[in-house]
């Protein structure tokens, strides 16, 4: 599809969808800020849940309030244990414990829970044909955790109805710890809902009575939806008062399509930032940036350092254009304005000095690179037909959600995919089952050249282990993945676009790996 195309299919349906007005978080208008929604332990929103054996994971309807004096209805994942009820928890879970889950769907319409960037057996994957009606109750089999220290993330996976359940609020982080993360937390004094804080980012549009709009763009969606105000913790216009030491921030894009260009601003100056992990943890040493790219669905643990501010300095944490879409002029002046438009999304106050005297260590962990002298290679193309995106010119059959789709392997199989968008619009593409190491990029946007760091092309953010990986428009992206697995049968794993009305019209195809 030409850039031309691409424009004119996603102006048709548009109809009065973009109001051209741009509020809330995004606004630089003189308005009163709100304390960010911090996580404790104690119950209540986005708490620090430890599950010590197999809990209940219920998802149901509820009334927040997220507009000061107005309610807005949504949808919650809750566990209720020990006089506690505990809403979109953050799951905390030590690496080689056992993980086990009951979900009850009680939203009227099917659901099942993704535990996004786990390498978990594909039953326990939540895999959409897994996906329970309502009422009923889908008992995950137990999984023994593999996965490294790391920021993860779960939301429901339910095919047609994905972007709607997340965009309604179904999504959350789970923690995984191991002797790496004791070690950073040790060495840099972190504290859980203190100075290492969750940072979870979503943009949504809301009505004047405080309810929730859902109207993606374009012809079939496939603009994907962009809200016009932009969430921290479900926290509008958000600042957070911060002393003069180092603080990690997890930060999760649970947005449906929109990507983050973040920097981290003082005045008109760009302050640095170190990235320490990505989706599948940590790093092997920190990477100082002054800016980085966030796509839906992927994970990145930075580090700030405000002794770098004085006492009473006001910082932001800004997004710029991503120039990740070619909006073109003319009648798509509205929508490029809601889609390109840079804006605030959290206001740091730095409100005291202290004594802290910790540096950030050189070494953070070792990250064992994919031998790939035998790999094999797998061209995956990413195009439109039909006014939708497809991947090899295939798209997801509801009638039969376990479709041989071709991508078949042998269990420890090393494979090279090879990605290249040949659309006009980026794409951040998710596998299930494993995590993979980027190894190149070619063609990339200038947003993205204007990041890289080596002679691959690759930005901060796509060194370690991934799970999620941007692929511009144009450009071709080669990853790495190992098919080792020990789960005694064959998977059935799923690969797709994580702008999630992409992957709901079908942008997502199987792959197989065989015991």
């Amino acid at each position: 599809m030409t850039r031309r195309e691409f424009i004119k299919a996603s102006i048709l349906g548009a109809g009065l969808i973009y109001s051209g007005v741009w509020v809330g978080a995004c606004s630089q208008a003189t308005v009163r800020k709100n304390p960010l929604y911090v996580p404790s332990d104690q119950g209540g929103l986005l708490s620090y849940y430890i599950p010590s054996n197999r809990f209940n994971l219920t998802a149901k309807k509820a009334v927040f309030e997220i507009i000061s004096g107005k309610q807005t209805n949504m949808f919650v994942y809750t566990v209720e244990e020990n006089g506690k009820t505990y809403y979109n928890p953050i799951i905390v879970i030590r690496s080689g414990k056992d993980f086990a889950v009951n979900f009850l769907n009680l939203l009227g319409e099917e659901s099942i829970v993704h535990w996004h960037g786990f390498r978990a057996p594909w039953k326990s994957d939540g895999h959409p044909s897994y996906a329970v009606g309502s009422g009923t109750t889908y008992s995950y089999p137990q999984f023994t955790i593999i996965d490294r220290s790391g920021t993860y993330f779960y939301h429901p996976h339910p095919h047609g109805r994905t972007g709607y359940q997340v965009y309604n609020g179904l999504a959350s982080m789970i923690i995984v710890e191991d002797e790496d993360e004791d070690s950073i937390k040790s060495i840099l004094d972190l504290s859980y809902g203190l100075t290492d804080i969750p940072l979870i980012i979503q943009d949504k549009t809301f009505s004047a009575d405080g309810s929730l709009i859902y109207n993606p763009l374009g012809m079939n969606g496939n603009m994907g939806f962009w809200g016009d105000t932009v969430l921290v913790n479900l926290t509008t216009k958000p600042f957070l008062e911060v002393e003069r030491r180092i603080y990690r921030f997890r930060i999760l894009n649970g947005s449906n399509a929109r990507p983050y260009r973040l920097v981290l601003k003082r005045g008109s100056e760009n302050m640095r930032f170190w990235v320490i992990g990505v989706e599948g943890g940590l790093l092997d040493k920190p990477i100082e940036v002054r800016e980085i790219l966030v796509a839906p669905g992927e994970r990145i643990d930075i580090l700030i350092d405000f002794r770098d501010a004085n006492s009473n300095d006001i910082l932001r944490l800004y997004s710029l254009n991503h120039g990740l879409v070619d909006m073109g002029g003319g009648g798509m002046r509205g929508m490029a304005d809601l889609i390109n438009r840079e804006f605030e999304i959290l206001e740091f106050r730095v409100v005291s000095d202290t004594t802290y005297d910790r540096d950030i260590p050189k070494s953070l962990s070792t990250i064992n690179q994919i031998d790939i002298s035998s790999a094999k290679t797998q061209d995956v193309i990413l195009g439109m037909s039909n006014g939708k995106f497809n991947i090899d010119g295939l798209t997801w059959n509801s009638s039969d959600p376990l479709a041989d789709y071709g991508y078949n392997y042998n269990n420890k199989d090393i494979v090279i995919f090879r990605i290249t968008n040949n659309t006009a619009m980026y794409h951040p593409m998710h596998f299930h089952g494993f995590q993979f190491q980027i190894l190149s990029r070619q063609n990339s946007p200038k947003v993205i050249r204007d990041l890289a760091i080596d002679q691959y092309g690759r930005m901060a953010t796509d060194l370690g282990w991934k799970d999620t990986v941007i692929v511009g428009p144009n450009e071709t992206v080669e990853v790495a993945m190992d098919m080792s697995h020990s789960f005694g049968e064959e998977q059935t794993y799923l690969l797709h676009c994580h702008i999630l009305e992409h992957h709901d019209a079908g942008m997502m195809i199987n792959y197989r790996v065989k015991a």
